[in-house]
Protein backbone atom coordinates (compact mmCIF):
# COMPACT_ATOMS: atom_id res chain seq x y z
CA UNK A 1 0.00 0.00 0.00
CA UNK A 2 1.16 3.55 -0.73
CA UNK A 3 2.27 5.74 2.11
CA UNK A 4 -0.35 8.20 3.42
CA UNK A 5 1.79 11.19 2.40
CA UNK A 6 1.97 9.97 -1.21
CA UNK A 7 -1.78 9.32 -1.29
CA UNK A 8 -2.42 12.81 0.11
CA UNK A 9 -0.48 14.26 -2.85
CA UNK A 10 -2.72 12.24 -5.19
CA UNK A 11 -5.80 13.71 -3.46
CA UNK A 12 -4.45 17.23 -3.97
CA UNK A 13 -3.79 16.61 -7.69
CA UNK A 14 -7.26 15.13 -8.26
CA UNK A 15 -8.84 18.07 -6.41
CA UNK A 16 -6.98 20.44 -8.76
CA UNK A 17 -8.38 18.58 -11.79
CA UNK A 18 -11.86 18.77 -10.26
CA UNK A 19 -11.57 22.55 -9.81
CA UNK A 20 -10.22 23.07 -13.34
CA UNK A 21 -12.98 21.04 -14.97
CA UNK A 22 -15.53 22.99 -12.93
CA UNK A 23 -14.04 26.27 -14.22
CA UNK A 24 -14.11 25.05 -17.85
CA UNK A 25 -17.68 23.86 -17.34
CA UNK A 26 -18.63 27.34 -16.14
CA UNK A 27 -16.90 29.02 -19.11
CA UNK A 28 -18.75 26.75 -21.56
CA UNK A 29 -22.04 27.55 -19.80
CA UNK A 30 -21.44 31.31 -20.17
CA UNK A 31 -20.59 30.94 -23.86
CA UNK A 32 -23.73 28.82 -24.44
CA UNK A 33 -25.88 31.57 -22.93
CA UNK A 34 -24.25 34.31 -25.02
CA UNK A 35 -24.43 32.49 -28.36
CA UNK A 36 -28.01 31.35 -27.75
CA UNK A 37 -29.01 35.01 -27.43
CA UNK A 38 -27.16 35.86 -30.65
CA UNK A 39 -28.99 33.10 -32.54
CA UNK A 40 -32.32 34.56 -31.43
CA UNK A 41 -31.28 38.08 -32.50
CA UNK A 42 -30.03 36.76 -35.84
CA UNK A 43 -33.36 35.01 -36.47
CA UNK A 44 -35.21 38.27 -35.80
CA UNK A 45 -32.92 40.12 -38.23
CA UNK A 46 -33.56 37.49 -40.91
CA UNK A 47 -37.32 37.94 -40.47
CA UNK A 48 -36.97 41.68 -41.08
CA UNK A 49 -34.82 41.10 -44.16
CA UNK A 50 -37.31 38.66 -45.65
CA UNK A 51 -40.18 41.07 -45.13
CA UNK A 52 -38.33 43.73 -47.13
CA UNK A 53 -37.23 41.21 -49.76
CA UNK A 54 -40.75 39.86 -50.23
CA UNK A 55 -42.12 43.35 -50.71
CA UNK A 56 -39.57 44.04 -53.47
CA UNK A 57 -40.08 40.88 -55.54
CA UNK A 58 -42.57 41.21 -58.36
CA UNK A 59 -42.73 37.50 -59.11
CA UNK A 60 -42.52 35.21 -56.03
CA UNK A 61 -41.46 32.30 -58.30
CA UNK A 62 -38.13 34.04 -58.89
CA UNK A 63 -37.14 34.22 -55.22
CA UNK A 64 -33.58 32.98 -54.61
CA UNK A 65 -33.22 31.74 -58.22
CA UNK A 66 -29.86 33.53 -58.78
CA UNK A 67 -30.08 33.43 -62.60
CA UNK A 68 -26.54 34.76 -63.20
CA UNK A 69 -24.62 32.15 -61.20
CA UNK A 70 -21.46 30.96 -62.95
CA UNK A 71 -21.45 27.35 -61.71
CA UNK A 72 -24.78 25.99 -62.89
CA UNK A 73 -25.20 22.22 -62.53
CA UNK A 74 -22.39 22.34 -59.96
CA UNK A 75 -22.73 21.60 -56.25
CA UNK A 76 -20.76 22.47 -53.15
CA UNK A 77 -20.66 20.91 -49.68
CA UNK A 78 -19.96 23.30 -46.82
CA UNK A 79 -18.61 21.39 -43.80
CA UNK A 80 -18.68 23.47 -40.60
CA UNK A 81 -16.18 21.91 -38.19
CA UNK A 82 -14.02 23.40 -35.43
CA UNK A 83 -10.78 25.24 -34.80
CA UNK A 84 -9.50 23.08 -31.96
CA UNK A 85 -9.45 19.44 -30.99
CA UNK A 86 -12.00 19.72 -28.19
CA UNK A 87 -14.94 18.95 -30.45
CA UNK A 88 -15.88 15.43 -29.45
CA UNK A 89 -16.83 13.27 -32.43
CA UNK A 90 -18.05 16.27 -34.46
CA UNK A 91 -15.34 16.27 -37.13
CA UNK A 92 -15.43 12.50 -37.65
CA UNK A 93 -19.20 12.59 -38.11
CA UNK A 94 -19.07 15.57 -40.48
CA UNK A 95 -16.27 13.88 -42.45
CA UNK A 96 -18.25 10.64 -42.74
CA UNK A 97 -21.37 12.48 -43.93
CA UNK A 98 -19.29 14.46 -46.43
CA UNK A 99 -17.83 11.25 -47.86
CA UNK A 100 -21.36 9.82 -48.15
CA UNK A 101 -22.65 12.89 -50.00
CA UNK A 102 -19.67 12.84 -52.38
CA UNK A 103 -20.23 9.15 -53.06
CA UNK A 104 -23.93 9.67 -53.78
CA UNK A 105 -23.45 12.76 -55.95
CA UNK A 106 -24.15 12.50 -59.67
CA UNK A 107 -22.37 15.66 -60.79
CA UNK A 108 -19.41 17.85 -59.99
CA UNK A 109 -19.22 18.73 -56.28
CA UNK A 110 -16.67 20.93 -54.52
CA UNK A 111 -15.93 20.85 -50.80
CA UNK A 112 -15.57 23.88 -48.52
CA UNK A 113 -14.40 23.35 -44.94
CA UNK A 114 -14.91 25.98 -42.25
CA UNK A 115 -12.63 25.26 -39.28
CA UNK A 116 -8.86 24.74 -39.31
CA UNK A 117 -8.82 21.45 -37.42
CA UNK A 118 -11.54 20.06 -39.66
CA UNK A 119 -9.54 21.05 -42.74
CA UNK A 120 -6.44 19.20 -41.48
CA UNK A 121 -8.52 16.07 -40.79
CA UNK A 122 -10.12 16.21 -44.25
CA UNK A 123 -6.69 16.59 -45.87
CA UNK A 124 -5.28 13.65 -43.90
CA UNK A 125 -8.21 11.47 -45.02
CA UNK A 126 -7.60 12.33 -48.66
CA UNK A 127 -10.73 14.43 -49.19
CA UNK A 128 -10.09 17.07 -51.84
CA UNK A 129 -10.90 20.44 -50.25
CA UNK A 130 -11.53 23.27 -52.72
CA UNK A 131 -11.96 26.07 -50.16
CA UNK A 132 -10.89 26.32 -46.53
CA UNK A 133 -11.65 29.01 -43.95
CA UNK A 134 -10.82 29.37 -40.27
CA UNK A 135 -13.58 29.92 -37.74
CA UNK A 136 -13.25 33.28 -35.98
CA UNK A 137 -11.61 33.10 -32.56
CA UNK A 138 -14.23 35.42 -31.09
CA UNK A 139 -17.92 34.63 -30.81
CA UNK A 140 -18.77 38.29 -31.35
CA UNK A 141 -18.64 38.52 -35.14
CA UNK A 142 -18.71 36.09 -38.06
CA UNK A 143 -17.77 37.69 -41.36
CA UNK A 144 -18.98 35.31 -44.08
CA UNK A 145 -19.22 37.81 -46.94
CA UNK A 146 -16.34 36.23 -48.89
CA UNK A 147 -17.79 32.76 -48.37
CA UNK A 148 -21.23 33.85 -49.64
CA UNK A 149 -19.61 35.52 -52.66
CA UNK A 150 -18.32 32.06 -53.63
CA UNK A 151 -21.39 30.05 -52.65
CA UNK A 152 -23.93 32.19 -54.53
CA UNK A 153 -22.41 30.99 -57.82
CA UNK A 154 -23.34 27.34 -57.17
CA UNK A 155 -26.52 25.52 -58.09
CA UNK A 156 -26.72 23.32 -55.00
CA UNK A 157 -25.31 24.34 -51.62
CA UNK A 158 -25.37 21.65 -48.92
CA UNK A 159 -24.31 22.67 -45.41
CA UNK A 160 -23.18 20.11 -42.83
CA UNK A 161 -23.17 21.39 -39.28
CA UNK A 162 -23.85 20.40 -35.70
CA UNK A 163 -27.24 21.43 -34.37
CA UNK A 164 -28.07 22.27 -30.78
CA UNK A 165 -31.07 20.16 -29.78
CA UNK A 166 -30.57 20.67 -26.05
CA UNK A 167 -27.77 20.93 -23.53
CA UNK A 168 -27.46 17.15 -23.59
CA UNK A 169 -28.28 16.43 -27.22
CA UNK A 170 -26.39 17.62 -30.32
CA UNK A 171 -26.38 16.06 -33.77
CA UNK A 172 -24.90 16.65 -37.22
CA UNK A 173 -27.37 17.44 -40.00
CA UNK A 174 -27.17 18.20 -43.71
CA UNK A 175 -29.38 20.93 -45.15
CA UNK A 176 -29.75 22.58 -48.55
CA UNK A 177 -29.02 26.27 -47.93
CA UNK A 178 -31.30 27.88 -50.52
CA UNK A 179 -34.26 25.61 -49.71
CA UNK A 180 -33.77 26.35 -46.01
CA UNK A 181 -33.78 30.10 -46.65
CA UNK A 182 -36.98 29.77 -48.66
CA UNK A 183 -38.52 27.70 -45.88
CA UNK A 184 -37.56 30.31 -43.28
CA UNK A 185 -39.05 32.93 -45.54
CA UNK A 186 -42.29 31.02 -45.90
CA UNK A 187 -42.58 30.84 -42.12
CA UNK A 188 -42.21 34.61 -41.96
CA UNK A 189 -44.60 35.10 -44.86
CA UNK A 190 -47.33 33.04 -43.21
CA UNK A 191 -47.36 35.52 -40.36
CA UNK A 192 -47.19 38.61 -42.54
CA UNK A 193 -49.62 40.87 -44.36
CA UNK A 194 -46.88 42.63 -46.33
CA UNK A 195 -47.81 44.19 -49.66
CA UNK A 196 -45.89 43.85 -52.92
CA UNK A 197 -43.76 46.85 -53.90
CA UNK A 198 -43.10 46.93 -57.63
CA UNK A 199 -41.37 49.18 -60.12
CA UNK A 200 -44.81 50.16 -61.40
CA UNK A 201 -45.52 52.15 -58.25
CA UNK A 202 -42.00 53.12 -57.09
CA UNK A 203 -38.77 54.31 -58.70
CA UNK A 204 -35.71 52.29 -57.58
CA UNK A 205 -32.06 53.30 -57.83
CA UNK A 206 -30.31 50.99 -58.55
CA UNK A 207 -32.84 48.70 -60.20
CA UNK A 208 -35.24 46.59 -58.18
CA UNK A 209 -33.47 43.39 -59.30
CA UNK A 210 -30.12 44.68 -58.05
CA UNK A 211 -31.63 45.51 -54.67
CA UNK A 212 -33.30 42.10 -54.46
CA UNK A 213 -30.03 40.36 -55.37
CA UNK A 214 -28.25 42.24 -52.60
CA UNK A 215 -30.91 41.23 -50.11
CA UNK A 216 -30.54 37.61 -51.22
CA UNK A 217 -26.82 37.76 -50.46
CA UNK A 218 -27.56 39.30 -47.06
CA UNK A 219 -30.08 36.58 -46.23
CA UNK A 220 -27.58 33.90 -47.22
CA UNK A 221 -25.02 35.55 -44.94
CA UNK A 222 -27.46 35.67 -42.05
CA UNK A 223 -28.56 32.05 -42.55
CA UNK A 224 -24.98 30.74 -42.79
CA UNK A 225 -23.95 32.81 -39.75
CA UNK A 226 -26.84 31.25 -37.82
CA UNK A 227 -25.56 27.78 -38.73
CA UNK A 228 -22.01 28.63 -37.68
CA UNK A 229 -23.25 30.03 -34.38
CA UNK A 230 -25.46 27.01 -33.77
CA UNK A 231 -22.53 24.70 -34.54
CA UNK A 232 -20.37 26.58 -32.02
CA UNK A 233 -23.27 26.47 -29.57
CA UNK A 234 -23.45 22.69 -29.97
CA UNK A 235 -19.66 22.43 -29.54
CA UNK A 236 -19.80 24.42 -26.30
CA UNK A 237 -22.65 22.18 -25.10
CA UNK A 238 -20.57 19.11 -25.94
CA UNK A 239 -17.61 20.65 -24.08
CA UNK A 240 -19.87 21.47 -21.11
CA UNK A 241 -21.02 17.85 -20.96
CA UNK A 242 -17.44 16.56 -21.22
CA UNK A 243 -16.26 18.85 -18.41
CA UNK A 244 -19.30 17.96 -16.31
CA UNK A 245 -18.55 14.24 -16.67
CA UNK A 246 -14.85 14.84 -15.94
CA UNK A 247 -15.70 16.89 -12.83
CA UNK A 248 -17.96 14.17 -11.42
CA UNK A 249 -15.41 11.49 -12.30
CA UNK A 250 -12.69 13.49 -10.51
CA UNK A 251 -15.02 13.91 -7.53
CA UNK A 252 -15.59 10.15 -7.35
CA UNK A 253 -11.86 9.48 -7.66
CA UNK A 254 -11.07 12.04 -4.96
CA UNK A 255 -13.58 10.40 -2.61
CA UNK A 256 -12.07 6.97 -3.24
CA UNK A 257 -8.48 8.15 -2.86
CA UNK A 258 -9.39 10.13 0.29
CA UNK A 259 -10.76 6.94 1.84
CA UNK A 260 -7.55 5.16 0.82
CA UNK A 261 -5.57 7.97 2.48
CA UNK A 262 -7.39 7.54 5.80
CA UNK A 263 -6.95 3.75 5.64
CA UNK A 264 -3.24 4.18 4.98
CA UNK A 265 -3.00 6.72 7.79
CA UNK A 266 -4.72 4.32 10.20
CA UNK A 267 -2.46 1.46 9.10
CA UNK A 268 0.64 3.57 9.61
CA UNK A 269 -0.65 4.64 13.03
CA UNK A 270 -1.32 1.00 13.91
CA UNK A 271 2.18 0.03 12.74
CA UNK A 272 3.74 2.76 14.88
CA UNK A 273 1.67 1.58 17.87
CA UNK A 274 2.81 -2.02 17.31
CA UNK A 275 6.45 -0.94 17.13
CA UNK A 276 6.02 1.08 20.33
CA UNK A 277 4.44 -1.90 22.11
CA UNK A 278 7.24 -4.23 20.94
CA UNK A 279 9.85 -1.78 22.20
CA UNK A 280 8.15 -1.53 25.57
CA UNK A 281 7.88 -5.33 25.87
CA UNK A 282 11.59 -5.76 25.04
CA UNK A 283 12.54 -3.22 27.67
CA UNK A 284 10.33 -4.87 30.30
CA UNK A 285 11.72 -8.31 29.49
Amino acid sequence: MKRALTIKQDVTQIATVERLTSVFEGIASIKISRIRDKVIISKSFFDDLWQTYRELRINPDEQMKRPHRSKKDHGVIVAITSEGRLSGGLIDEVKTKTEGLLKDSHGAVDVMVIGSHGYSVFEQQGIDVTYAYALPESDERFDVEEIIYILKEYDDITVLYQTYESLRVQKVVAIELIATIQQLGNEVESQSDAHIVSSKTFVFEPGISDIADQLESLMMEVALTQMIMESKLAQYASRFNAMNRAKHKAGEMKLGVTREFYRAKRNESDERLKETMKTLIRRMA
